[in-house]
């Protein structure tokens, strides 16, 4: 018999049937069968090789149906689970294996191990929404400018235009001379601009205040303009003057008695508003004599006198009346740089 050798130590092996070499462990090929007598024809190795795999092939195809997980097999009804069903022979489930009752149904045992796949669910988190963030619309605009409701004007009494006398007895005027100061440096003011300059500011109230524009009496102004005039004069300041005439007395007396008949009521007499200033804001002293004047402008002195007015309870009453329709400014200026500005109503 022929020695056999590791072909990996190359140690001699004892048995013919040894499978590992007792040096080493490595597996050891199989012995060469002992040639025999030929006895007729032989069939070649590889033949028998080829149909022992085509029928270990032929084989599997059969069993196939059977080793599918969860399948039933033809002519089987199945469930539609994807469990995989498991029983001994004897009908005992196997360990590890949960038996699901299929009623009228022959399950064949399947003794391949299914590895069943474990799927992780993520749940998925629904996207956070910013809300955009709105800018705002720039539209541009113009400063809205106060606007005034002016009523319909109730129609003058013809009764404000009688004139009593067959001649009027106009009051002193102040002369010409009287306007410009005597203070060296004095701004000259312009008597009849400042008086039209009141009037404007009067009016531009009583619209801001839902009132009827008052017309202007020249009139009226001559009354309040020797009213005012009387006063620089003999330097009192009061609506009385030194012989205790009042206005109304004082239109009388020129002829003017301004009777306003309104239908139900009747009203008589002139309203009247007075002021006093100066041509001047401030001044300057050194040693308590007077070196510098701030003289203010015409309008600042119109401004004044306006807005004095408005903010004094009774002279600001007559200002806002209903019922009063005209109005004339009578200005007049006294020797020490004093202003007096007379406002009838009628």
């Amino acid at each position: 018999m022929a020695r056999r050798f590791c072909p990996k130590c190359g140690a001699v092996q004892e048995f013919q049937v040894q499978k590992f070499c007792t040096s080493c462990g490595s597996p050891l090929p199989d012995p060469a069968p002992a040639p025999g007598p030929v006895t007729g024809l032989r069939m070649p190795v590889w033949i028998v090789v080829i149909a022992g795999i085509l029928v270990l092939g032929a084989a599997a195809v059969l069993l196939f149906p059977h080793l599918v997980q969860g399948t039933p097999s033809a002519g089987i009804a199945g469930d539609g689970t994807s469990s995989a069903l498991r029983q001994s022979p004897s009908g005992t489930p196997l360990s590890g294996m949960t038996t699901v009752p299929t009623t009228g149904a022959t399950v064949t045992a399947v003794a391949t191990k299914i590895s069943t796949p474990v799927t992780t669910t993520i749940p998925t988190t629904p996207p956070t929404t910013v809300p955009p963030t709105s800018l705002p619309t720039l539209t541009q605009t113009s400063t809205p400018k106060p606007t005034t409701t002016v009523p319909t004007p109730v129609p003058t009494p013809e009764t404000t235009t009688i004139i009593t006398l067959a001649v009027t007895q106009v009051p002193p005027q102040p002369p010409s001379s009287s306007y410009t100061s005597s203070t060296p440096g004095a701004t000259y003011i312009d008597p009849a601009a400042l008086e039209g300059r009141v009037h404007e500011l009067i009016n531009v109230q009583r619209q801001q205040n839902g009132l009827s524009t008052l017309s202007y009496d020249s009139f009226l102004a001559d009354i309040a303009r020797g009213h005012s005039w009387d006063m620089a004069t003999r330097n009192f300041f009061e609506h009385e003057n030194p012989e205790g005439k009042n206005a109304r007395a004082r239109g009388n007396a020129a002829g003017y008695p301004c009777i306003r008949d309104m239908g139900t009521y009747t009203y008589e007499g002139i309203s009247e508003n007075l002021f006093m200033g100066y041509r001047y804001s401030s001044y300057l002293t050194t040693n308590g004599v007077i070196t510098s004047y701030n003289w203010s402008p015409m309008d600042e002195i119109a401004e004044r006198t306006v807005d004095g007015w408005m903010n004094s309870p009774g002279h600001r009453e007559n200002i806002l009346t209903e019922h009063l329709f005209r109005e004339g400014i009578g200005v007049a200026f006294s020797s020490d740089d004093k202003i007096y500005i007379t406002e009838n109503f009628c």
